[in-house]
């Protein structure tokens, strides 16, 4: 249900500080797609951040609700705008973001450099960043290949949990996926490659999202499978110091019966 006047009042009485810029409320009640499991975020803009890490998040039980405190500050969130990684996340954020208290005007400003948002100029970055996660990811392959060798389980799944995730994050980041809310994130990558394609299908059997591939051995190699099609999604992107490296990786992929 919607936040009562009363809850936003006592929310912004115990946030509300000298060093406090602005304060505003992000995610499913900004959206209004909330439910009684929703939690409240409130993203907190500072003058200086609290001095201990841990204080600058943190969740909390208000009037029943759970709430998270976030602290930023104003130049960090517009540094975000500048970044292909943080912009998928902070623009969508920023443009639905409820604005509660807005000292000075930043806050109002803040949220006008999001709607004025412009990727182009950070897709050459994106571009950099997918390539340099194949190459990356190298590694992941060769942890796989060795754990099927040796039939050693935790390895491949580590392994391929981080090559999934990172294959994840680079097509999203390439391709400039506006993430309105982390629990469409991976909707929003399948639906952007394509929910019948050839890697949508290895990416669903590499997270254990297949019936048919549930065991430790068909996971991995469906994370190797992902690699390799990543690979040739992004073959264009691949710098030729790379080249060498990318195209023995997927050799050795080849030569395991993958």
């Amino acid at each position: 249900m919607p936040l009562s006047d009363s809850f936003i009042r006592s929310a912004l009485t115990q946030i509300d500080s000298p060093d406090v810029i602005g304060v505003g409320i992000v995610g499913s009640y900004a959206r209004k797609q909330e439910s009684k499991y929703s939690d409240v975020d409130f993203d907190i803009f500072v003058s200086k951040l609290p001095e201990n890490p841990y204080d600058r998040y943190s969740l909390r039980y208000w009037d029943e609700k759970l709430v998270s405190l976030k602290y930023a500050l104003l130049a960090d969130e517009r540094a975000a705008l500048l970044d292909p990684r943080r912009s998928i996340w902070a623009v969508p954020g920023l443009r639905g973001m409820k604005i509660l208290l807005d000292k000075g005007g930043a806050m109002s400003a803040l949220q006008q450099a999001a709607q004025d948002f412009d990727w182009s100029p950070l897709q050459a970055a994106a571009d950099e960043f997918a390539a340099e996660e194949i190459m990356g990811n190298a590694e992941e392959v060769h942890k796989i290949l060795s754990g099927l060798a040796r039939g050693h389980e935790s390895t491949v799944l580590y392994a391929t949990w981080g090559l999934v995730k990172n294959m994840l994050e680079a097509v999203a980041v390439q391709r400039g996926l506006m993430i309105v809310s982390e629990n469409r994130y991976f909707d929003l990558i399948q639906e952007s490659v394509g929910r019948d394609s050839k890697w949508t299908r290895a990416f669903r059997s590499a997270w254990g999202l297949d019936p048919n591939a549930s065991q430790y051995q068909s996971r991995g190699a469906a994370a190797l499978t992902l690699y390799r099609l990543s690979a040739l999604m992004f073959d264009g992107l691949i710098r030729e110091k790379h080249r060498e490296l990318v195209n023995r990786t997927l050799q050795l992929i080849k030569e395991a019966g993958i």
